[in-house]
């Protein structure tokens, strides 16, 4: 068992692997950017249909307003609710960048010039340029990785609450139908 463990890869927690975590979440971003517009359209078209379905009703019959008010408020509630989570995920777009390559470059001038007063020269600025351009990159995908997961949270919701809009208005279809067939 001790063979297996010495022949294993050991995880390298280099560079690369910042990189692809930082650049994963970015592409992730625009993945959930993305995913916004199928919501938005059905719930547009889901309103329209609440809306037409409210001014054409009779609301003669109390037998059949009663439920149908009910269940289009609650469609109409429900509605609102998606709209606010697809907004807040729209507008939760609070993402850290890495600086641009001018910047960096100028960052490394800088703590080159201080090579000569160091003890270690060159390499041990270059070592702390580094373990600042890491930190960096760490900070920057965790906080894009935790907008991502709130912006992921905030359009389940969304999807969840179109669904009960979907659900109520369907269901306010059948008095609806009723009304409009009697009258």
């Amino acid at each position: 068992m001790d063979d297996n463990r010495d022949r294993m890869t050991p995880f390298r927690f280099d560079f690369d692997y910042l990189r692809n975590r930082y650049e994963y979440e970015l592409q992730r971003k625009e993945q959930l950017t993305a995913q916004l517009t199928l919501p938005v359209a059905v719930l547009g078209l889901l309103g329209s249909a609440i809306v037409a379905m409210t001014r054409s009703f009779s609301y003669m019959d109390l037998l059949l307003t009663i439920p149908f008010a009910v269940l289009l408020g609650g469609a109409s509630l429900a509605f609102t609710v998606c709209l606010v989570y697809l907004g807040r995920s729209y507008h939760r777009q609070t993402y850290v960048f890495l600086p641009l390559l001018e910047a960096t470059e100028q960052s490394r001038e800088e703590f080159l010039k201080f090579a000569p007063v160091m003890a270690g020269g060159e390499a041990e600025v270059l070592h702390e340029f580094e373990k600042q351009m890491r930190g960096r990159i760490i900070n920057a995908a965790d906080r894009n990785t935790v907008t991502n997961d709130e912006r992921s949270a905030l359009l389940h919701r969304a999807r969840l609450a179109l669904f009960a809009v979907l659900l109520m208005a369907t269901v306010a279809g059948l008095p609806y139908v009723i009304d409009q067939v009697r009258f």
